[in-house]
């Protein structure tokens, strides 16, 4: 039973970073990111949230869902509060609606 646990989880974490935009395929990325105007939450959330798996563009969640998202990734991308408000003002301005 463990090792069946084990491989969902395992499954699900595969499912999630296979999800959302090819960081590597640039062309597809500046076409995506062109319709949102320049602000530091883009630019931050461009250059930092690509190092660890592909894209979610912030229409992909709500604005309610954000917040605990960034919570989380901030620490693991090394944001200090500035940039990860800045990033958070970002993804909720153009969040899908609820």
């Amino acid at each position: 039973m463990k090792t069946l646990i084990q491989l969902c989880l395992i499954a699900v974490v595969l499912y999630g970073c296979s999800a959302g935009l090819n960081p590597k395929d640039t062309a597809a990325v500046e076409a995506a990111f062109s319709k949102y105007e320049d602000s530091n939450g883009k630019a931050i959330f461009k250059e930092k949230c690509a190092r660890c798996h592909r894209y979610r563009l912030p229409e992909t969640r709500t604005a309610e869902k954000w917040p605990g998202i960034i919570d989380r990734m901030a620490k693991k991308a090394k944001l200090n509060e500035d940039q990860k408000a800045a990033v958070l003002a970002f993804v909720t301005e153009h969040a899908k609606a609820s």
